[in-house]
């Protein structure tokens, strides 16, 4: 916020009405989200309390009740009652700045002074404090009192101002607001004397919203008032005055917000406005809208279709060709020049539109034209550019929004070492002094994203203990020793070149993304393109991401940070394409697997051909990996586990129902000599072909499945089929015993049963038999496997086979007359059962003993242990998790002293 009033100063001195529009309407948004949220204790009881829960109507009235009680008590508290009125009068003042920006005038030097003071007051400016003579000041503009100083600063200074999608993302226009008031009139025609409320939306509406209401003003209406709200708030708590004087005066109620997508937050705001006395018909949603616009059942909704968007004159072809003539050196002179049509990448991208320059004696110039944002917030691009030559395309002009640049082609990917010599580059050109983003709690940064994650872990205790043990764990993990303005998006299809030279398509966007994710750590960036490597099938460019950055910078990405950071990109990054949860599930468990496997195996020699000390056979499922997470992971047990088995010798190899690719990746990241996947219809050995066991594939039971609309078929499975059920509620369960068994019928298969599927195999298909084939292929056959883990019925008759069979105690009875018990479930019963093995607990002696962890590694190993030994080992496991989130918070400390 005191950046912000600087800079609103300086934009009102040099007459931007624009951008002193910009700067004051955030300001007000981050003073208002601070007034609201991180200053109301008791809102933000209530969200946690209600995070990851459908809200109720009760609910939502007791948060609203809350609310306005934490509001009451801001008021009387000095220091929060200054800034309540320090933001009215800058609200004022956003209006004025908004009448200004819809109808230019020469800038009043009255509205000059009242910016300089408000500005002045958040960032410790002096000021001179001329007098300004009534005749000056608006007749509704009541005189300033002053709002306070070093109290208002330790309010609200420290705010950040949240980006608005509508003027940053969206190629939304202020013209555009104009319309819809214009429509606004024509579809209910009122008094201009009736009273009428605008409520923003916040964030955009902090934006929208004074535009709205100047526009009406200045369509004669003439008792215009304003507010914004974010949903789940309280609407326009502490204004109770005002608003029963609007209820008794017939007045109507103006809600404005983004382009929507199922309009769920119009419909929430516009609920409680009803909630405070409005009658549904008093309240109108007005509304810029991609597609069809959305139905808010009683509400009216004034929709602005895009293609009815001011933006779509200002990339008309004749717009644009004027602008490349008159901006781009030598234009003005070409005889022919081709303007391509407008397209967007997707929802809330930018449109851009390829433009070819034909001169009279040289080949075609290749262009493009693309839009950018308004005022400040679109000239980031060209400013980002001017720091990066030759990692970016050259911008040749920018003017209202549009900017000109020349066009790149070429095919060729990009390679790992220059999208890290990229990351390098702007990470030097785009410094920035702090990283701040610890402090944008309840707004989506990188770091509350992965706290989320791991909320699943706590169960129902995870509104609780996520805050408390997650979130600082992945705050201290994300948090950036040399934060810059990130990329943001940076997956593999948005670059461009060729001849070993790449430039980077769009690179302004990403940082100031409607998608919120806010980071100033490399890792994020790199982790963008790993993840999108991965998924296109190129794993050992995805590695060498991150290694290449490290040499270039000498700056090492620790692997629990690297961990993070790719988990994050596969919920929720930018990708060139959605990936499904099948491929999320994978690339995420991918994600842990690396994170593991370079704490617990980095060490250990590569083991060489041959048995070994024996062969130990472990299923991963429930016994080397839980899938709490929503996605298949190993947990420290599991692999010290696994550790030891190799540090001792012997040659571990999984033998899974899960699919072939699957198994694959575990066996690259845990340097194993080859697997047996999908209960042993196909064996798997690194760098040859695979080799089926079975006589047919899982077809026929994909082909049935498809037949039901709730049914749904892991994509990754071939020879076997697995098949969920999806409930209404979102989750994957196993299929009722009439389902499942038609379907077996119908197909020559049998069935083995999962919590969250349900697997059909073929004929003669068997993990030992799977295992004794895959033995036969490492040279060894007609060996008995020393050990054998296993938690399932498919699991019985390797348990028998091998020279000592375990099982964790979740095990069902029948494994109990083949195998050794454990005490513990999970992955601690798999230790359990290896310390059976080798004489000793793994980890016990110096050859198995892993390497110290570092304090973020420690704290991430300790959230992925918390479901490793079933309820009974949660208590101390918690433990563990706040020791050691008690000890990264410490090397924090330390770090920022």
């Amino acid at each position: 916020m005191a950046e912000l009033a600087g800079c609103l100063a300086g934009a009102a001195r040099d007459g931007e009405a624009l951008d002193a529009f910009l700067y004051a309407a955030g300001m007000l948004q981050a003073a208002e989200d601070r007034l609201a949220g991180s200053w109301t204790v008791p809102r933000r009881l209530v969200r946690h309390l209600q995070d990851g829960a459908a809200p109720t109507a009760g609910s939502r009235a007791g948060a609203a009740a809350l609310e306005r009680a934490a509001v009451a008590l801001a008021g009387r508290a000095p220091a929060l009652g200054a800034a309540v009125r320090w933001v009215r009068l800058l609200a004022g003042a956003t209006d004025d700045l908004a009448a200004l920006v819809l109808r230019p005038a020469p800038f009043p030097s009255a509205l000059y002074r009242r910016l300089e003071r408000l500005a002045g007051q958040v960032d410790g400016r002096p000021q001179e404090r001329p007098v300004e003579r009534a005749t000056e000041r608006s007749a509704e503009q009541p005189a300033e009192r002053p709002a306070g100083g070093a109290g208002l600063r330790r309010v609200l200074g420290s705010a950040v101002r949240r980006p608005p999608s509508c003027f940053c993302s969206f190629d939304q226009y202020p013209a555009d607001l104009a319309e819809l008031a214009r429509r606004f009139d024509a579809a209910r025609p009122l008094p201009a004397d009736l009273p009428l409320l605008v409520v923003g939306v916040r964030t955009s509406g902090s934006y929208l919203g004074p535009l709205l209401a100047a526009a009406l003003r200045q369509a004669g209406h003439r008792a215009v008032a304003g507010g914004t709200v974010r949903p789940g708030q309280a609407v326009l708590a502490g204004r109770e005055r005002e608003l029963a004087w609007l209820l008794a005066a017939g007045g109507q109620v103006l809600v404005v917000d983004d382009p929507p997508v199922t309009g769920r937050s119009l419909l929430e705001v516009a609920t409680g406005l009803c909630a405070r006395g409005f009658a549904a018909d008093a309240v109108s949603v007005l509304v810029a809208v991609e597609r069809e616009p959305p139905d808010l059942g009683p509400f009216r909704v004034v929709a602005l279709p895009e293609r009815d968007w001011q933006v779509r004159e200002l990339v008309s072809p004749s717009t644009v060709e004027a602008l490349v003539r008159r901006s781009v050196p030598g234009a003005a002179a070409w005889p022919r020049l081709e303007v391509g049509p407008a397209v967007s990448p997707g929802r809330g991208l930018h449109l851009s539109l390829p433009v070819t320059g034909h001169p009279a004696d040289g080949p075609p110039v290749p262009l493009r034209v693309e839009t950018v944002g308004l005022g400040h917030l679109g000239r980031r691009a060209a400013e980002y550019a001017a720091v990066l030559p030759g990692l970016v395309p050259e911008v040749l002009a920018l003017e209202g929004g549009l900017m000109v640049r020349r066009e790149q082609g070429g095919d060729t990917p990009v390679s790992a070492e220059a999208a890290a010599r990229y990351v390098a580059a702007r990470q030097r050109a785009l410094a920035l002094g702090a990283d701040r983003t610890a402090r944008l709690v309840g707004r989506g940064p990188v770091w509350e994203e992965a706290g989320r994650l791991f909320a699943p872990l706590f169960g129902r205790w995870a509104a609780v203990l996520r805050p408390l043990l997650a979130d600082p764990v992945a705050r201290e993990l994300t948090r950036a020793a040399r934060p810059y303005v990130v990329d943001g998006r940076t997956s593999a299809g948005r670059w461009t070149g060729r001849d070993g030279r790449w430039v980077k398509t769009d690179w302004a966007e990403g940082a100031f993304s409607h998608l919120d994710l806010a980071s100033c750590d490399p890792a994020w960036d790199l982790a963008g393109l790993a993840v999108s490597l991965a998924a296109l099938g190129r794993p050992g460019e995805a590695a060498e991401v991150r290694a290449g950055y490290e040499r270039l910078t000498g700056e090492r990405i620790g692997a629990a940070r690297w961990c993070l950071a790719q988990l994050v990109q596969v919920r929720h990054g930018s990708g060139d394409r959605p990936l499904d949860r099948a491929a999320r599930r994978r690339a995420s468990a991918r994600a842990v697997q690396g994170f593991l496997a370079e704490e617990y195996l980095g060490d250990l020699p590569t083991p060489g051909a041959g048995p070994g000390a024996g062969w130990c056979v472990l299923d991963l499922d429930g016994v080397v990996e839980t899938d709490p997470l929503g996605f298949p992971a190993g947990s420290p047990l599991g692999m010290l586990a696994l550790r030891a088995l190799r540090a001792h010798g012997f040659r571990p190899l999984p033998a899974t129902g899960r699919s072939l690719p699957e198994l694959q990746d575990r066996c690259r990241a845990y340097g194993l000599a080859g697997g047996v996947a999908e209960y042993g219809a196909v064996v798997h050995l690194p760098g040859r072909a695979p080799l089926p066991l079975a006589d047919r594939d899982g077809a026929a039971v994909r082909a049935l499945a498809a037949r039901s609309a709730d049914l749904e078929v892991d994509p990754l499975a071939r020879w076997t089929a697995r098949v969920s059920r999806r409930q209404p509620d979102g989750r994957r369960t196993g299929l009722d015993g009439r389902t499942a068994g038609r379907i077996a019928a119908a197909t020559g298969t049998r069935t083995v049963r999962g919590e969250q599927q349900t697997d059909f195999l073929p004929p003669g298909v068997g993990k030992a038999a799977g295992v004794r084939a895959l033995l036969a292929e490492l040279g060894d056959p007609g060996a008995v496997p020393v050990f054998a883990a296993g938690d399932g019925p498919a699991d019985l008759e390797l348990l028998r086979w091998a020279e000592l069979g375990t099982a964790p105690a979740h095990s069902p009875a029948e494994l109990r007359s083949a195998a050794r018990v454990s005490a513990s479930a999970y992955q601690a019963g798999l230790a359990q059962g290896v310390a059976a093995l080798l004489g000793h607990r793994p980890g016990g002696c110096p050859s198995c003993r892993p390497p110290r962890p570092d304090p973020g590694s420690r704290a991430l190993l300790a959230l992925l242990a918390l479901p490793e030994a079933g309820p009974a080992g949660l208590p101390a496991r918690l433990a563990e998790l706040s020791s050691a989130v008690g000890g990264l918070a410490l090397r924090g400390e330390r770090g920022r002293g």
